[in-house]
């Protein structure tokens, strides 16, 4: 069975308190109430903070060294992901860089690109 790569930044957003994440939810982590939809995000966003990781583990190992980002969505809140450009970008990486989701890869999370 091979595994899907989603090309679409979908999260979740309690009905009742507007809490937005894209982590998967049961219940709402902010208030607790379990009416829970799907959204889609943008995926366009800034980097708010990164660190070039140098050593990888497993499969990341073969990236190695590569930038791992917590990006700011233009919807206000943060995902976790590596960022990949065309040019080696852990050298042109730097805070407020714009960047737009690409894809989320089984195995390794969210992928994202400087724009």
């Amino acid at each position: 069975m091979s595994e899907t790569i989603l090309k679409i930044l979908k999260g979740k957003k309690c009905d009742s308190c507007g809490f937005q994440t894209t982590e998967s939810l049961i219940s709402c982590s902010q208030c607790g109430s379990s009416k829970i939809s799907e959204i889609q995000f943008s995926g366009k966003g800034k980097i708010y903070t990164y660190t070039v990781v140098h050593l990888g583990f497993a499969h990341l190992a073969q990236r190695a060294p590569y930038v791992l980002a917590v990006v700011e969505l233009e919807e206000g809140i943060k995902a976790m992901g590596i960022l990949e450009g065309e040019v080696s970008v852990t050298e042109s990486v730097k805070i407020d860089l714009p960047v737009q989701f690409q894809r989320d890869e089984p195995g390794t999370g969210f992928i994202f690109s400087p724009i």
